[in-house]
């Protein structure tokens, strides 16, 4: 009876006909919306502000609390020799029975130990091939040679070994030697598979998976973390001067990689910074991830380490009004506003092209 009549008494608050103000009445936002950024005041309510958004981030890709670190049992085998530096497969379980397979290149001729570049890939795959578009690509000068031109993914980590960085690319869920999960679960899922979505047996994007915070997304982390951990513990790597960089859906796991570690020294998440599209692929997004937060935002968890990043014909175009601005004020209120850059590129499409690359 008491509940009725509280019921009764609540509702007299709201006129007959109206909505109540409340943000989960109103329109449904996807990830094509609006995701602004707004710093805080001081640096005291940013850092509360912060550990609260990447609290959130933990229970989304259901990291939290994180699980157990497993053994490795890495394997680095098949070296192939180049002038400046070797290439090596590796294989490792990032939790027991399944793997995450890559590519580790090492520079040549370079004592002690050294800085390391991870370098997750976007949805053309590490191994993505430009063929004869490269041409185009050349006179139009987003690249310069047909070689690395036609293979941006790996050309970025042999740019970054000659450079003298041990950089590590590892394989997407369902890409190249990653095969445990096929890509049409782990990047295009659009119907339930039938007899997966009950109480005693459930797959990805079930009701039941959703509710137990199990993802793709989630599964990616992990693997970002385990290939972390992974490259900070080879013998020649200083895990002091650890970098991130990946661009599209690589892009995306740089962000997180930075919001839920806080290993890496430097970050350059390339096309995936900006207050509209979010990412436009089932692994790059996750139940509660945005609820109130976004991608800009998401990248200023790393402030005041440096990052940098570029604006490109694509959904990150209006980033130097709409994003930058707002990063580079929360990395002056840190106290380190040129740690952060964004460089526009408008005449490029969606890329990790030669021009930037070398801003990389």
């Amino acid at each position: 009876m008491r509940v009725l009549a509280l019921v009764v008494v609540l509702a007299g608050f709201t006129p007959q006909g109206t909505v109540p103000a409340d943000s989960r009445l109103g329109p449904l936002k996807d990830y094509d919306g609006s995701f602004p950024f707004e710093v805080p005041a001081t640096k005291q309510a940013w850092e509360t502000r912060a550990e609260a958004v990447r609290r959130q981030v933990q229970v989304a890709t259901g990291l939290w609390p994180m699980p157990e670190r497993t053994p490795l049992h890495a394997k680095i085998f098949g070296r192939v020799e180049r002038p400046d530096f070797t290439v090596e497969k590796v294989a490792f379980e990032s939790f027991p029975g399944h793997y995450v397979t890559g590519l580790l290149f090492r520079p040549k001729g370079k004592p002690g130990r050294l800085p390391a570049v991870l370098s997750p890939h976007g949805h053309e795959g590490r191994l993505w091939d430009y063929g004869k578009n490269v041409r185009k690509m050349i006179v139009d000068g987003a690249e310069r040679f047909e070689g690395s031109g036609r293979f941006p993914q790996l050309a970025r980590c042999a740019t970054l070994a000659r450079m003298g960085c041990v950089t590590f690319i590892w394989d997407m869920l369902g890409y190249a030697d990653s095969v445990q999960i096929p890509t049409s679960t782990a990047h295009r899922m659009s119907k339930q598979r039938p007899g997966l979505d009950t109480p005693d047996r459930w797959g990805f994007f079930s009701t039941q998976a959703e509710l137990r915070l199990q993802s793709i997304l989630g599964v990616q982390a992990w693997n970002a973390l385990r290939a972390l951990d992974f490259l900070a513990g080879l013998p020649d790597v200083d895990d002091t001067r650890i970098g991130v960089t990946g661009s599209s859906g690589g892009g995306t796991q740089t962000i997180l990689i930075c919001a839920l570690d806080p290993r890496p020294a430097a970050a350059f998440p390339q096309g995936m910074v900006s207050t509209s599209m979010q990412g436009g692929c089932t692994c790059e997004n996750a139940c509660g991830l945005r609820i109130g937060t976004g991608n800009v935002e998401l990248t200023a968890l790393f402030a005041p380490k440096p990052q940098g990043m570029t604006a490109a014909n694509d959904w990150t175009k209006e980033m130097m009004t709409k994003g930058f601005p707002e990063l580079e004020k929360l990395y002056a209120l840190l106290g380190a506003k040129s740690a952060v850059k964004c460089v526009p590129h408008l005449h490029f499409p969606h890329n990790y092209n030669y021009v930037t690359r070398a801003l990389m």
